[in-house]
């Protein structure tokens, strides 16, 4: 996977990140405080921010494109419906009390979901796991067939921090098609929404104890098993 002429120091950098991924998922598993877990992305996301920066990359592979996210959408649209009718098979599968969970206990918080979850979770996840990924994966000349696999393996395999396989695999299918919207249509913003709207749909349909380990409201156990 590396080029030949990285030097040294970019070697043994990159070493340490995959490093670092490949561990730091496991070692958030055993971690009570979920707010903790959670301001992880944070940290990953400013790193990335910074190495973009340093790199003089940031308008290359963060850029919004609104134009292509515009033409991106009628796409985004169909794998919406698509995924969430899958959302809505599995969540029958495997525990039919949780389906629209959410909605059902508690409305108010399915709309500060729909409302925040986007901009707290989605961005900075994109900004790691696509542009920062993108970058690096450009840096080492992948071709675009092994840059999607990686990168959709890596976003998969952080994952398992919420301690479920079920949880890796839909990450890794999911970010199969979030990685092809990103560099199909060069654009952040499309990428954005599709994981926004994807994510959304987890949270109200009821695959949310995949992908959240945190406090509960009380209310939940009256309406379905939490």
């Amino acid at each position: 996977m590396f080029r030949q002429d990285l030097s040294r120091k970019e070697r043994l950098l990159l070493i340490t990140e995959l490093a670092v991924l490949s561990v730091g998922p496991v070692l958030l598993m055993g971690l009570s405080i979920q707010i903790l877990r959670f301001s992880t992305i944070f940290l990953v996301a400013g790193y990335c921010l910074w190495r973009l920066y340093r790199n003089a990359a940031l308008r290359t592979y963060l850029r919004f494109n609104w134009a292509g996210c515009g033409r991106a959408l009628p796409g985004i649209i169909v794998r919406w419906l698509l995924g969430s009718a899958a959302i809505v098979v599995i969540v029958l599968l495997l525990q039919p009390e949780r389906l629209f969970c959410i909605p059902r206990a508690d409305p108010a918080l399915m709309l500060v979901i729909v409302t925040f979850y986007g901009l707290v979770s989605v961005l900075p996840q994109e900004v790691a796991f696509r542009g920062y990924a993108a970058w690096r994966l450009d840096q080492n000349g992948a071709p675009f067939w092994l840059a999607i696999l990686l990168s959709s393996i890596l976003f998969g395999w952080v994952h398992i921090l919420f301690g479920s396989w079920l949880s890796v695999v839909l990450s890794l299918v999911a970010g199969l098609s979030f990685y092809r919207t990103y560099r199909t249509y060069s654009s952040l913003a499309a990428v954005w929404l599709e994981h926004s709207l994807i994510g959304i749909s987890i949270f109200a349909i009821g695959l949310d104890n995949l992908f959240y380990l945190g406090p509960t409201p009380a209310n939940f156990a009256g309406v379905c098993t939490v």
